[in-house]
């Protein structure tokens, strides 16, 4: 073979190997990319597989969305059981009614009577260890009761509510038919007593009810992972607490006649829910803590990802129609905060029904224009007024006169149609 061709072969040698250097360059840096597809918001939402409801062992459970108090999941919601040491949520309720009305400051120190002396308490009661004549604010007493779940902290509150402990119970029970509770009965302020009972539902809106009233103080009363009192420091024996975002509350309770209970509440990206799960029962106490712990996760989280709450900000911009003014229509919007609850599955079958108020003339700002009707798949769900969001000014006399002349024209089909859910 001669040099010249031993030459040539080397340089096409050479060139193929660069030719495929460059091609495997190319593949890495700019892989070839998939054709994509223009999907919609309802081909998501039809696909969307939601969380199944969980299979809880407890005996009972409940799950409210806070905003709407709609009932997401429920088990043996109206099976009667002791709280025990959920009861604890009613007492602090009598004195946090009384603090938010003035009678009593949190910073206010009380003195502990001889009654709430935790020498005095029942038999394997979990204590603050107050002793008689102790000054103690009412805010360590009631973060006392509710972390700590000290049965002489829920003494000395009944004494200070109610003078002494019969009359705080009356209290008790006073308040929760006033609140609409008919299957509420409570015989202690602690919750040792298994003649105390609740069922799951309607304790579940109680909670619901408790948090409406006193949310500013969720931080201090029930969020609190450690309470730190004289040289003792207590952990708050609700595990979810730091371990499961959002958890802020409220209140965990045991005795033998009812085994574990847990009332929860936690909010995510603006979605506050509420839980009650009773009647957790296992061989020892730690696999029923976990197990309550388990449990209270499983069903925060079936709420949290398969049910969607929000207020309906109107999908588009609508403008009403006025006549004999400066402009021609004013933006009108949904006002208040009233939200609705629905499945994220159903998000895209969701509608909004405008109906305008015909002849609209000079209107001023916050003037219901209409109104609105949310509806899922054709039933409605909730009715909002329509407001104008800025006020319209009377026009030139002539915009006055043709204005006139022209609403008595105006068609009332034109004044009803509805927007549908982002797609």
């Amino acid at each position: 073979m001669t040099k010249p061709v031993r030459r040539i072969i080397k340089i096409l040698i050479l060139a193929a190997i660069l030719f495929g250097i460059i091609i495997g360059i190319r593949s890495c840096a700019a892989p070839p990319q998939e054709k994509q597809q223009n999907i919609a918001y309802y081909d998501i939402y039809d696909n969307f597989s939601i969380a199944p409801e969980p299979v809880l062992q407890c005996k009972s459970a409940a799950l409210l969305d806070y905003e709407t108090g709609a009932v997401l999941y429920t088990k043996n919601p109206d099976e009667i059981i002791p709280p025990a040491s959920m009861t604890k949520l009613m007492t602090t309720y009598l004195l946090m009614e009384k603090v938010k009305s003035g009678e009593y400051a949190l910073d206010q120190e009380v003195v502990i009577p001889r009654e709430a002396d935790y020498q005095n308490a029942p038999y394997r009661s979990s204590l603050m260890y107050l002793g008689a004549g102790q000054r103690i604010t009412i805010k360590d007493l009631l973060t006392g009761l509710m972390v700590t779940s000290g049965n002489d902290a829920a003494m000395a509150v009944a004494m200070l509510v109610g003078g002494d402990r019969e009359t705080c119970v009356e209290m008790m029970n006073q308040k929760a038919r006033q609140l609409g509770f008919e299957s509420f009965v409570f015989t202690d302020p602690a919750g040792y007593e298994a003649t105390n009972q609740i069922n799951a539902l309607e304790f579940c809106q109680f909670c619901r009810i408790y948090i409406q009233n006193f949310i500013e103080y969720l931080d201090i009363l029930t969020g609190e992972a450690v309470f730190r009192f004289g040289s003792r420091v207590t952990n708050n024996s609700n595990d979810l607490l730091g371990r499961y975002a959002g958890v802020d509350g409220l209140k965990t309770g045991y005795i033998d006649e009812s085994g574990y209970n847990i009332s929860l509440t936690a909010e995510r990206d603006g979605m506050r829910l509420v839980a009650v799960i009773m009647g957790i029962k296992a061989k020892d106490i730690m696999n029923a803590k976990l197990m309550r712990m388990e449990e209270g996760a499983s069903l925060l989280s079936y709420g949290f990802h398969t049910f969607k709450s929000f207020f309906p900000v109107l999908p588009a911009p609508v403008n009403a129609p006025v006549f004999g003014c400066k402009t021609d229509s004013v933006p009108v919007t949904i006002p208040g905060d009233e939200h609705i609850c629905v499945p994220y599955s159903q998000l895209y079958k969701l509608n909004w029904d405008i109906s305008l108020a015909k002849g609209l003339k000079v209107v001023g700002a916050g003037t219901q224009v209409g109104n609105c009707t949310v509806s899922l798949d054709g039933s409605p769900l909730a009715i909002y007024p329509l407001v104008a969001e800025q006020g319209s000014e009377p026009g030139s006399l002539w915009r006055r006169i043709s204005g006139s002349i022209r609403a008595l024209g105006q068609n009332s089909s034109s004044l009803k149609f509805s927007l549908a859910f982002p797609r």
